[in-house]
C-alpha cells in the first residue's frame, strides 16, 4: 500500500497549495508526497514542505485520513514555522517530463476562495471547507477517516 502525507497549512486566513496545470486544466493539490523508507508520517511531511516549497513546517496533528484504490493519505495541520515559498531544485520543477506531469507552482490561495478552486482530493476539500466554518482556522475536531473516488 502507498502511503502519502500532505499539510493543511494555513496562514492569514489563506492556504498554501500547490497550483497544478496538466493541458490546459487548472487545479491544486495539498502539499506532501510520498512516505520513505524509516520515516514517520509527520517526517514525510515536513520533509516534502521543505524540498518542494523551501519552508519549514511543524506538524501538529493528522485530522483526516483518505482510502483511495491501494493508497492511503494523511492530512496533517502544520504551522509554516519559518522561509518563504518558492520553486525549488525538487525534481517537480526540474523534471524533463512537464508535458506529462504539467506544471507545479507554490501557491497560497484566499480561505475564501476553496468553494471556487479545483481542489483534489474534493472529499477532503469539501470536509476543509466545511470545517473550517465549523471549528474555525485551528480546525480543532477529531481524527476522520473516509474513502476517496478518483476523479480526473
Amino acid at each position: 500500500m502507498i502511503e502519502r502525507y500532505r499539510a493543511i497549512i494555513i496562514k492569514d486566513n489563506n492556504i498554501l497549495l500547490m497550483r497544478r496545470c496538466i493541458e490546459n486544466r487548472e487545479f491544486y493539490v495539498f502539499p506532501g508526497g510520498k512516505l520513505e523508507e524509516n520515516e514517520t508520517p509527520a517526517q514525510c511531511c515536513e520533509r516534502e514542505l521543505a524540498e518542494e516549497f523551501g519552508i519549514k513546517v511543524k506538524v501538529k496533528k493528522m485530522i483526516y485520513l483518505t482510502h483511495q484504490l491501494e493508497s492511503k493519505q494523511g492530512f496533517f495541520l502544520c504551522d509554516w514555522v519559518s522561509g518563504k515559498i518558492h520553486k525549488t531544485d525538487a525534481v517537480e520543477y526540474t523534471g524533463k517530463d512537464n508535458a506529462h506531469f504539467g506544471t507545479y507552482e507554490p501557491t497560497t490561495v484566499p480561505l475564501t476562495q476553496i468553494p471556487d478552486i479545483t481542489l483534489y482530493p474534493c472529499e477532503v476539500a469539501q470536509h476543509l471547507n466545511e470545517d473550517l466554518q465549523k471549528f474555525g482556522t485551528e480546525l480543532q475536531r477529531p481524527l476522520i477517516e473516509f474513502e476517496c473516488v478518483f476523479k480526473k
